[in-house]
């Protein structure tokens, strides 16, 4: 079976990875198969599958505007204290106590350390640039509130995604017209990368 090293991906991910590539690859397989041989059964079972559901229903209360702002200029004191107290303890420890040495040492992953030790080091500027800024907004939001609400006349804009993809939610039914025409050429092209994908994680599972 795939190792990398770690006990944890090793035990809890890599294998429940191996059998969801597999078992994938199996239905792909019975799916092309039947294409093949019996595409009247296959459509059947396509129809009370492909049924739409819609995401504007479901997304809807997501789209309404809620605007916290009230509270937050209510409590501004008090709540920029806690951003910059936890924006400034974290950059302490982000720049002081962090050895990325030690981090890539503990990872113990079978990739060259340079490479972990290129990532591990991006991640920790990553962190420290969104410390930094959290630390500015404290500020901006403590001492000097008038700078603060004119950057969020700015920030503070609402964007609908029903606006912005308007079609998002309409079913695409071509690529199922095309398999209706030609349900063995279909079968076909399904049927041979799934059982190259079967083969490969079956014989990883059975390794």
């Amino acid at each position: 079976m795939l190792k990398f090293g770690n006990l944890v991906v090793d035990q809890l991910i890599v294998p429940p990875a191996l059998w969801f590539f597999f078992i994938g690859g199996l239905a792909a397989a019975v799916v092309g198969a039947g294409l093949i041989l019996q595409s009247s059964s296959v459509f059947r079972l396509f129809g009370v599958m492909n049924r739409s559901v819609s995401t504007r229903r479901v997304l809807k209360p997501l789209e309404i505007p809620r605007d916290s702002s009230g509270l937050l200029w209510k409590y501004r004191r008090p709540i920029a204290a806690c951003f910059a107290i936890g924006a400034v303890y974290s950059l302490y420890g982000l720049i002081a106590q962090i050895d990325n040495a030690a981090v890539v040492t503990a990872l113990k992953l079978k990739y060259p350390s340079a490479a972990v030790l290129l990532v591990v080091e991006s991640a920790r500027r990553l962190l420290i640039i969104g410390c930094a800024v959290s630390l500015a907004v404290a500020v901006l939001l403590g001492v000097f509130p008038e700078t603060m609400r004119a950057l969020e006349v700015h920030a503070s804009r609402w964007v609908s995604t029903r606006r912005m993809a308007p079609d998002a939610d309409k079913m695409n039914v071509a690529l199922d017209d095309w398999v209706a025409a030609f349900p063995r050429a279909a079968g076909c092209l399904i049927l041979v990368p799934a059982l190259g994908v079967m083969f490969y994680f079956g014989t990883l599972l059975l390794s």
